[in-house]
């Protein structure tokens, strides 16, 4: 919860609208990530619903690529915040936004993985046998 939380501090508060608080948010969700990724590499291959090894091996597989693809955008974007901040090239705040948002893309990425592993669950919304007994 506090994970979603500090993206949405990121996200709806602009850098412009409140500078500290939206970097504040961004670190927080930053260093809130790298446990949670982790911890879904590491469970992503243990899934109760389906019980297709190969699947599920290629999928921790893929989630070990997007989660370095999310730390590895980190890097340029410190780069080019410092780029616009201290040295106040021009352009480098456009950079910067790119890699911002390629944060969110990765991050999305990351827990879309998740639908093999709930491959084979089925969910549905029924209504109450006290609904079918009314009609």
């Amino acid at each position: 919860f506090l994970r979603t939380f500090t993206c949405g501090g990121w996200v709806y508060v602009t850098s412009s609208d409140d500078h500290d608080m939206h970097d504040v948010m961004m670190i927080s969700y930053m260093l809130l990530t790298l446990p949670y990724m982790l911890m879904m590499i590491n469970v992503g291959d243990k899934s109760l619903f389906t019980h297709n090894l190969r699947k599920l091996a290629a999928n921790k597989s893929r989630r070990k690529w997007v989660c370095s693809l999310f730390f590895g955008t980190i890097v340029p974007l410190v780069y080019y915040f410092i780029q616009h901040k201290v040295h106040r090239v021009a352009g480098a705040y456009t950079t910067y936004a790119f890699f911002e948002w390629a944060l969110i893309v990765f991050d999305v990425m990351f827990d879309s993985l998740a639908m093999v592993e709930f491959q084979a669950l089925d969910m549905s919304i029924l209504p109450s046998k006290a609904e079918e007994l009314r009609s």
